[in-house]
């Protein structure tokens, strides 16, 4: 519990004497003696739910403006509720809940990624290393929220402002030792994170995506490089194989910065030699900094120490995530010697690069890309694990960057053997205008196999490929939906995959149609 006038205090002051147990975004959870926050979203005004809220017990409401004028002022409803309105609520709405859910900066180490690609990978193996390190993880982004192995749907990538500090509140209640955070670009831009005392900001890569909120590459690459802005990060780790890392390792070169890459770069703190890739994974070794060396880097002191990666994960870019988990938690003070003894305990993240092995048929390889250097990279990575025939399953989204269309079947198509352009997220958008979109961007557009049903591609493809291909399945991953006509239908192409690597593939097809 804690008086509404405590909890407003850093910000103006009121003299009411209600007491809150609660704040919520979602007047679906008001009970009697919370606080309603309502703010205006894409596709609702909070102001619209105000009344619910009340009736659900609500003891105030506070009332985003865009007035300055209007910072503070209070109107008592008939019900006898408080409405208070704040200038620019959703900006200081990250703070507002650390007021009524605090968040230290220990025992607790926080960890934030940001990227294009590989957050949800590094965040997942950060909670896994920990994990098997005999401690306690949490872990919050694309596959839910949660203590690690028992995870709940967060409906984001990064939850809402209230949600996330709450639920890192409820974590150092818990004593969990580490939490790996997927942070978002429209996350930061909106403010979620504003009041999250991170310890280590990870940046992965940049490409395109998410063009139509940020408008040019340059808004969304500041989007995420706000994470390496926030006071309370002692470290920066980058990938310096990403142009757009290595700049920032430049840029932030009076910071705290650490660089890794997959081989030896002359920046590079982290990096790995001798890479042999197999059919079981990548084994190779892997160069660190000296304990003790850190601290000596403005010196450019690099005392390094060595230590074999034996990775049971597919791909170099996997491999490159590993390494950014393994240097972060570094970092924070973790062991190499120890974390280097449980990789090889590893398990694929659900839905990235995840390896289905079909009897005396393809090998199936489900994974969430859906931009143009996912694709890219995904099919880069198989090649060195392929025997026979690299075939690219993938669609694209609807209502989303239509620019990003064509450059994914450029990917698709230099980076594959063959191709079959399928729908993936139509949403409103008819899927066939969106496979007309992605064919255009084709050189030889005649060579590609197109089939609008999903189920129906995934079949056509399994029944042409042969034992010592590879099959890319690109853009569902983790996902247990299509969405189309604004209806989400149940499709999970992880349990399809399944079925298709353990039953005969023909009678599955006879059932699917």
């Amino acid at each position: 519990m804690m008086l509404l006038s405590d909890l407003l205090a850093p910000w103006f002051h009121y003299s009411g004497i209600e007491s809150i147990s609660a704040m919520t975004l979602d007047s679906r959870q008001v009970s009697q003696g919370c606080l309603f926050v309502a703010l205006p979203g894409h596709k609702v005004d909070g102001k619209q739910f105000i009344a619910k809220a009340i009736d659900n017990g609500a003891v105030g409401v506070l009332l985003h403006t865009d007035n300055p004028d209007e910072h503070g002022k209070v109107d008592y409803l008939e019900s006898g509720a408080v409405l208070v309105s704040f200038f620019q609520l959703g900006r200081q709405l990250s703070a507002v809940a650390a007021q009524l859910y605090p968040v230290n900066q220990s025992p607790m180490a926080i960890i934030g990624v940001t990227g294009t690609n590989g957050k949800t990978s590094v965040s997942q193996l950060i909670a896994q290393l920990v994990t098997l390190m005999q401690r306690k993880a949490a872990v919050m982004g694309t596959l839910g929220n949660g203590v690690w192995g028992n995870l709940v749907d967060s409906g984001n990538t990064t939850a809402d402002a209230i949600t996330l500090i709450k639920q890192l509140h409820q974590f150092q209640t818990e004593q969990v030792n580490v939490c790996a955070i997927e942070v978002s670009s429209h996350g930061l831009v909106q403010g979620r994170v504003e009041a999250v005392p991170f310890n280590t900001a990870i940046f992965t890569n940049l490409s395109r995506d998410h063009l139509d909120y940020h408008g040019d590459m340059n808004a969304y690459g500041a989007a995420k490089k706000r994470l390496f802005s926030f006071s309370s990060v002692r470290h920066g780790l980058v990938n310096l194989d990403d142009a757009i890392g290595l700049q920032w390792f430049n840029e932030l070169a009076n910071q705290s910065i650490f660089g890794f890459s997959l081989t030896e770069h002359q920046s590079s703190h982290f990096y790995t030699t001798n890479m042999q890739f197999h059919d079981a994974g990548v084994c190779c070794d892997f160069v660190y900094p000296a304990r003790g060396a850190t601290d000596s880097l403005a010196n450019n002191k690099k005392i390094t120490a060595q230590g074999k990666i034996a990775s049971p994960l597919l791909g170099d870019f996997n491999l490159s995530n590993l390494i950014a988990a393994l240097s972060g938690l570094y970092l924070q003070g973790y062991d190499m010697e120890e974390l280097l003894e449980v990789v090889p305990l590893l398990t694929p993240v659900a839905g990235r690069m995840e390896r289905f092995n079909q009897h005396k048929g393809p090998t199936l390889v489900v994974d969430y890309a859906h931009t143009p250097d996912a694709i890219e990279h995904a099919l880069k990575a198989l090649r060195i694990h392929c025997q026979g025939t690299l075939w690219c399953v993938f669609g694209c989204g609807g209502d989303r960057d239509k620019g990003k269309r064509p450059l994914m079947a450029q990917a698709a198509e230099k980076f594959a053997d063959k191709v079959m352009v399928t729908s993936d997220n139509a949403r409103s958008e008819d899927p066939k205008t969106i496979i007309a979109d992605v064919l255009a961007g084709l050189e030889q557009p005649q060579q590609a196999l197109t089939e609008v049903d999903r189920i129906k591609a995934i079949h056509i493809i399994t029944s042409l490929a042969q034992a010592g291909d590879i099959v890319l399945l690109a853009g569902k991953g983790h996902e247990t939906y299509q969405e189309a006509n604004g209806i989400k239908i149940d499709y999970d192409e992880r349990a399809l995959a399944i079925q298709l690597t353990t039953q005969d593939a023909s009678a599955i097809s006879g059932r699917a149609s």
